[in-house]
């Protein structure tokens, strides 16, 4: 990865260079921004710049023998550490780290904007507990322990800090106050205010902000995307380049279905259909759950916009003429009412709440929402 394939940002690409270029490289950086965003691909741009053979000045050359290495995931310098299932030992952690690399691998190069449901999703664990263990954090240890390979910057790249395990975080403390010389912490983030503040307090914080829209329209035209559909993607990606491709990847004509089901279900008080939503709901794993309660949200949220009088960004001509609907039946304190109670339903998926009774309970409350004099 390189800056230039990252669309704007260049104030923060300027930042980091300039950084090194003045010999000031923080050893242990957080970069941070909402999921989706470019806050991997520009820690793994300014790794790549870090490590690169035939540097300039605002670039990495993108051909030498370290850039191709750190692109495949195999540079000897730079150790890799995501969410992955728990091992309750070393022997079987190697296990589940050779299972995990090659899927990572995959990931890395195919969807660095990706999101933690997008690498459950390629990781094929959607529907496990996925966290940087305390095995993990030894393993860091041991590395950091060693000398590089070949002399120069050693990086340990921890992705997903969010998901460190407490007592794994905690014993990284003295390597990140005291670390061997020429070795760099990068860690992302896209859950900032939910990392121990031991972490946070030893760590230069590298915020990454929202690309703007038509930054990501500009990208997306790039890959081949039409004007329009790219301009429709970018309005509701929000600044989230990772949310414009899995919109443009995923079969959104089956969400919408599924959703106008589920809320003619709640319209029409049809309590066995919900009962038997909430079970199918339950078995479409974590991650499935997460898209369709965001897709959900979205378009109530774009049914709050056109009952305001605003346009909503809108993918097709079905959505539109539901959200017309929908924002004229029920009006703004209904739909802001159902709003709230999807983003509370989120919130507790988050903090792993039984799915098919957060389901339930959610599709009871937005019945009593529609029903309500």
């Amino acid at each position: 990865m390189q800056f230039s394939e990252i669309p704007g940002l260049s104030a923060l690409k300027s930042q980091l260079t300039g950084a090194f270029k003045k010999g000031k490289v923080a050893h242990a950086q957080l970069f941070s921004g909402i999921s989706g965003s470019a806050a991997f691909p520009m820690a793994l741009a300014y790794a790549t710049y870090l490590l690169c053979q035939n540097r300039n000045d605002d670039d990495s050359c993108g051909s030498c023998a370290n850039c191709t290495r750190i692109q495949k995931s195999i540079h000897p310098d730079v150790h890799w550490y995501f969410p992955k299932i728990s091992a309750s030992d070393s022997g079987k952690y190697d296990k589940v780290v050779a299972e995990a690399l090659p899927r990572w691998r995959s990931f890395m190069t195919e969807s660095p904007y990706g999101s933690f449901d997008d690498w459950a999703l390629v990781y094929g664990q959607e529907n496990k507990n996925l966290q940087l263990s305390r095995e993990d954090s030894r393993q860091i240890l041991k590395n950091v322990s060693m000398r590089s390979v070949e002399g120069g910057y050693k990086i340990i790249f921890i992705w997903g800090a969010e998901f460190m395990h407490p007592s794994g975080a905690n014993a990284l403390l003295k390597v990140l106050e005291e670390p061997p010389e020429k070795t760099i912490y990068l860690m992302v983030t896209f859950a900032y205010d939910s990392l121990l503040q031991t972490i946070t307090s030893r760590s230069q914080l590298v915020n990454v902000p929202p690309n703007q829209l038509e930054e990501i329209h500009n990208y997306l035209v790039e890959k081949n995307i039409g004007d329009e559909q790219a301009m429709q993607l970018a309005k509701i990606s929000q600044g989230r380049i990772g949310v414009g491709l899995r919109l443009l990847q995923s079969e959104d004509d089956m969400a919408y279905q599924q959703f106008r089901d589920w809320m003619l279900a709640c319209w029409n008080r049809d309590l066995t259909s919900l009962v038997h939503g909430s079970e199918e709901f339950s078995k479409s794993g974590k991650a499935n759950q997460r898209s369709f309660l965001t897709y959900s949200t979205s378009l109530i949220r774009n049914s709050l916009l056109k009952f305001a009088g605003n346009q909503p960004p809108i993918i097709n001509a079905e959505e539109d003429t539901f959200i017309g609907k929908y924002s004229q039946k029920l009006g703004f304190e209904k739909l802001q009412s159902m709003y709230e109670l999807l983003n509370e339903a989120l919130l507790h998926l988050e903090r792993n709440s039984n799915p098919r009774i957060t389901h339930l309970n959610l599709s009871l409350a937005i019945v009593k929402k529609i029903n309500a004099s």
